[in-house]
């Protein structure tokens, strides 16, 4: 995978930093400068987890990585505790950006492609298929799943951390998931996942999980018939004619059952008929009454309001003929109304409204109240006699009413009572055989229904059958090429001879031209041993003493699986990230292993790996050789120093005063600030 880091761009809450790549990258100076967290946020960009140092925890905001995939331009931007990033990158003349999420994927984020996740996408830059690995033992356990980009950067970045503590996760004791990742990413590294063992898997894939489907259809069916005692067509064309005879005779038998049903209703045909004609007249006579008691009520309501009226009509003549009698002797001077001064009027006119008075205005008045008086007498007796006439027509009807009710109910009694003890008798028994009849034709059809399924089950058992034959030749067929990739020990060999070559390039304590590195053909597990003498004694990651020996140990290996790369297309990125290589060794003591160490990877940096992009954090610098014709760009940081600032340049640590004794000196040069 060419890959090639061009920027990194780190955003702080009071400064940006943008550090530029070169092709060989050195960082160093003291600690607590933030040498370590510069390749630390290069793994963030990468989808990585960060243990935030107390500096990056108050003053990181966001960080931008650059850089050049298989000849695009990309760029990736992570804020700080994101668990997505936001990639951008030109496709042609065309910009495209997308966010995704940095390492679980959370469904398909560019439609028409199998992107999912930041590693989808650049292996897709890559113009690199995502490799599948097969997992499960047997059975139906057995899957594929994705080697991601994450287990790839694995061999790319040898982190502070870990680097004297753990082999790219090959031990023995490592955490098995994890541990089979590796394995399968060496596999990967060294071509035993070749291209037609890789689609001879995703089809052998296919054709289990088609044949498991088949399968588990095949016994939910064949469960099914057993339970309902049908497991052959025979015996449900056997069932189907039994039930058909049986229907046919129920069928007869409801025939019969219904013509003496019949033959009795014309016997019993006069006395029903008598009682419903009798039933419908006593209906027709009681909506009569209801009618006309409906009538009365409606005169009954307009006779009382008349004469409440005529009452009323009565007391306010009184009360009329009292006022004008008690005004009539009044003398007014002022208007009851206004209260204003009436004018001068003549006796003979109304001293209030000015009109003339009648003289026989009293005599009139007088005859004309006894006349009304009269008159309003006689009309109030003659309503209360109408009134009280239909009364007695309201009790009369409603009497009426009540015995055609009483009559209408023993009659629709006496109805129920014929018709009950005839369908008892009869039509029950009729509409209880049909209903058996229409049940049995009901399961007949079911049956028929049925009848396709041991054909279906026989289909089943046949996929399953074929399937498996299928399955079972496409797995000689992967396992001769699996022993044949494993037969083929060229590249183990390679990496093997260039391992060796790295550790004694690189002087390693106690290893000479005599040894052989071993590499364990299963786990990829290296071990150095006499050549000749395997069993005495061998010397591997697990068993050194030093943490000094385990930091120069892996470096080496992971060296040489670069220089292995190199000499084929791999999917290892063309980057190489070394955090403290001397990370337990002195460079005044080691000075030997020191510089041995580095011209290797100066001498290699410009021969073998020219294409490949390193990037070294640790304490001191060592100068490439002048033989060597390397542009190395370092970069000093020391933490309070503005010749050569740390990470945040604005960023500084208030450090208590060391406590000192009168045998103690003044404080030397080493201490620093905590580390950033």
């Amino acid at each position: 995978m060419n890959l090639y880091l061009k920027s990194l761009r780190l955003v702080f809450r009071h400064a940006t930093e943008t550090i530029e790549f070169d092709r060989f990258n050195f960082f160093w100076g003291k600690i607590g400068a933030g040498k370590s967290s510069i390749a630390r946020l290069i793994d963030y960009c990468f989808g990585g987890n960060v243990e935030w140092t107390y500096a990056l925890q108050t003053e990181f905001i966001e960080a931008a990585l650059s850089l050049e995939l298989a000849g695009k331009d990309l760029t990736i931007h992570r804020q700080k505790g994101s668990t997505t990033v936001i990639a951008t990158w030109l496709d042609g003349e065309q910009i495209e950006q997308v966010l995704l999420p940095a390492r679980r994927p959370d469904g398909l984020v560019i439609e028409d492609s199998q992107i999912q996740v930041l590693s989808d996408l650049l292996f897709v830059l890559a113009e690199i298929p995502p490799p599948m690995v097969r997992k499960g033992r047997g059975g139906d356990r057995q899957r594929l799943e994705r080697l991601s980009f994450r287990d790839v950067y694995h061999f790319c970045y040898l982190d502070q951390d870990y680097i004297d503590s753990d082999f790219f996760r090959l031990e023995a004791t490592a955490d098995v998931y994890r541990r089979s990742k590796s394995v399968d990413t060496m596999r990967l590294f060294l071509g035993y996942h070749q291209d037609r063992v890789a689609a001879l898997e995703a089809r052998i894939q296919g054709i289990h999980e088609r044949r498991l489907a088949a399968k588990q259809s095949a016994h939910a069916l064949a469960t099914f018939l057993k339970d309902e005692g049908f497991e052959t067509e025979i015996e449900i064309d056997s069932q189907v004619e039994e039930l058909r005879a049986e229907a046919d005779q129920i069928r007869a038998h409801a025939l019969k059952t219904r013509a003496d049903a019949n033959a009795l209703l014309q016997q019993g045909q006069h006395a029903v008929d008598t009682l419903r004609e009798e039933a419908r007249t006593l209906a027709h006579e009681i909506a009569g009454h209801e009618a006309q008691l409906d009538s009365v009520h409606k005169r009954l309501q307009e006779t009382g309001a008349l004469i409440s009226e005529l009452k009323m009509l009565t007391i306010r003549y009184s009360r009329t003929k009292s006022a004008r009698a008690v005004l009539a002797a009044v003398d007014f001077q002022d208007c009851p109304r206004c209260n204003q001064h009436l004018p001068s009027r003549l006796p003979s006119q109304c001293a209030v409204c000015g009109q003339d008075e009648s003289a026989d205005t009293g005599t009139h008045e007088h005859l004309n109240e006894q006349v009304l008086q009269t008159d309003l007498r006689a009309r109030l007796s003659e309503l209360m006699e109408t009134q009280a006439g239909l009364e007695t027509q309201k009790s009369r009807t409603t009497i009426r009413l009540d015995n055609a009710i009483r009559r209408k109910a023993s009659v629709d009694h006496g109805l129920s009572q014929r018709m009950r003890e005839y369908d008892s008798a009869y039509l029950s028994r009729a509409v209880e055989t049909e209903r058996r009849a229409t049940t049995i034709e009901q399961k007949v059809n079911t049956l028929l229904r049925l009848r396709k399924l041991p054909e279906k089950l026989a289909s089943f058992l046949e996929d399953v059958e074929a399937l498996s034959t299928e399955e079972a030749e496409l797995q000689t067929q992967l396992n001769g090429l699996r022993a044949e990739a494993y037969k083929d020990l060229r590249s183990i060999e390679q990496l093997e001879t260039l391992f060796h070559d790295c550790l004694l390039r690189a002087k390693f304590p106690g290893i000479t031209r005599t040894h052989m590195v071993k590499i364990d053909r299963r786990s990829f597990w290296p071990e150095v041993m006499q050549d000749g003498v395997e069993d005495v004694a061998v010397t591997s990651f697990a068993n050194m003493g030093s943490g000094g020996m385990k930091c120069i140990f892996k470096a080496c290996f992971v060296i040489a699986l670069h220089r292995f790369a190199a000499t084929r297309a791999t999917a290892l990125p063309t980057l190489l990230i070394v955090d403290s290589a001397m990370k337990n060794l002195s460079e005044r003591e080691n000075q030997e292993i020191f510089k041995s160490f580095f011209g290797m990877v100066y001498e290699l940096a410009g021969t073998e790996l020219a294409k490949t992009q390193f990037i070294f954090i640790d304490k001191e610098f060592p100068e490439p050789p002048t033989e060597a014709q390397l542009n190395v760009k370092s970069r000093h940081m020391a933490p309070g120093d503005p010749e050569n600032p740390p990470l945040i340049p604005y960023f500084q640590v208030p450090i208590s005063p060391p406590v000192q004794d009168d045998a103690s000196g003044p404080p030397s040069d080493d201490e620093s600030p905590p580390s950033i």
